[in-house]
């Protein structure tokens, strides 16, 4: 199986997004009722929804990405394996109960198909 770094990880963006719009749809809803503007600053329910929202989106972007590299290049580098490793170890040591495990599995993976 070749090719599914960049899938994982848009899977794995995806189900933080939507998680955290299941999570957070109560502070979603006050956002849109109170308006948008300067909504979230300062107020940490609202800032924990934006953020973790927001990497959810991060997370997609970057696995379409590494699907392209790995569609057109054929391959991925070895850092961004290591980057993923690193960034998901300190993750799954300060919080275990996460979804970072399965950013680690595919940092993993691709640690063993880099080039």
């Amino acid at each position: 199986m070749k090719n599914i770094a960049g899938k994982l990880i848009i899977g794995i963006g995806a189900i933080h997004t939507v998680f955290g719009m299941v999570v957070f749809w109560q502070e979603l809803m006050r956002w849109l009722s109170e308006g948008l503007w300067n909504t979230v600053n300062g107020q940490a329910e609202r800032e924990w929804a934006f953020w973790f929202i927001g990497i959810g989106f991060l997370a997609m972007l970057l696995g379409w990405l590494v699907d392209w590299v790995e569609k057109n290049i054929g391959y991925l580098p070895r850092f961004l394996g290591w980057v993923l490793l690193g960034e998901s170890l300190v993750g799954v040591i300060l919080m275990p109960v996460s979804g970072l495990w399965l950013l680690l599995l595919t940092a993993i993976y691709i640690l063993r198909t880099a080039a």
